[in-house]
């Protein structure tokens, strides 16, 4: 005799609650956000997680959330949507300070007007943005910092429990703070060759005034891009250090943020 296995109403409204938080970070977070990744493999991705986490997440009391009116379950499917895009926003903003610093970079390597295709945003983005986003995601990915993001993902079940979102001032302060740190970090990864190049420019206007004869604008852009690159080359050692405490910092911003958000 078959037994088929009894599916309730309170597995289906657990299971659809945690497809929904896990699925908005997987939808809105760096590297998994890229046009290239086909949107079947991330909803693959996401019911896998979900399938993982089933039997590892309590329940959330009271009575199941598909037995309760549907503003209701507007409402709380929308509580766990918006938990995931919390965590995939702060990802983006720090890859965003990342791609802001190429670009103050690029600028001042003469790079201005030289600009690639992004493929997550589709917008026209500067060619040295561009290289330290790929950059940042290939140390992202290097450091092994998707573990820790996924580590925060399981964590926010304990600081967060589904359907235990509580939104308020403090979040929100919380969000605007680090929002507005990103061009501060932008800065940080691009000032010490902002610096070198500024420099440059200060020995080309004093060889301008020395030597008018030289045509400083056909001479000094291809010295500032030579030693754009050479410096690019020489940081990399630096900069990789600085991505790895980026990213530890993220993981720890991640944490928390959910434990604001948690009440």
């Amino acid at each position: 005799m078959d037994f088929l296995p009894v599916i309730r109403v309170a597995d289906i409204s657990h299971f659809f609650l945690l497809l929904t938080r896990i699925g908005s970070l997987v939808f809105f977070f760096p590297v998994l956000n890229n046009k290239a990744v086909p949107a079947i493999l991330k909803a693959a991705f996401s019911l896998l997680l979900a399938l993982l986490f089933f039997n590892l997440v309590a329940r959330p009391p009271g009575p199941p959330l598909f037995a309760r009116s549907l503003p209701v379950i507007f409402l709380e499917l929308l509580r766990e949507l918006v938990i995931g895009m919390v965590i995939g926003l702060l990802g983006n903003l720090l890859f965003a300070a990342v791609q802001t610093a190429g670009q103050m970079i690029g600028y001042q390597m003469s790079f201005a007007v030289a600009n690639v295709v992004d493929p997550v945003t589709s917008l026209q983005v500067p060619l040295i943005a561009q290289f330290y986003y790929l950059l940042a995601i290939l140390l992202f990915l290097a450091f092994g910092a998707h573990r820790w993001i996924f580590q925060a993902l399981a964590g926010s079940f304990n600081l967060i429990p589904l359907t235990g979102f509580k939104p308020g001032t403090g979040l929100l302060e919380m969000m605007m703070a680090y929002g507005t740190g990103m061009f501060s970090t932008a800065v940080k990864i691009a000032a010490p060759l902002m610096v070198a190049l500024l420099l440059c420019d200060v020995a080309l206007g004093v060889v301008a005034r020395t030597a008018p004869q030289m045509n400083i604008f056909i001479v000094g852009m291809p010295l500032k891009i030579l030693l754009g690159m050479l410096l690019m080359g020489f940081s990399f050692s630096f900069l990789s250090a600085l991505m790895g405490n980026l990213f530890y910092r993220l993981f720890n911003d991640i944490m928390i943020l959910m434990r604001a958000a948690g009440g």
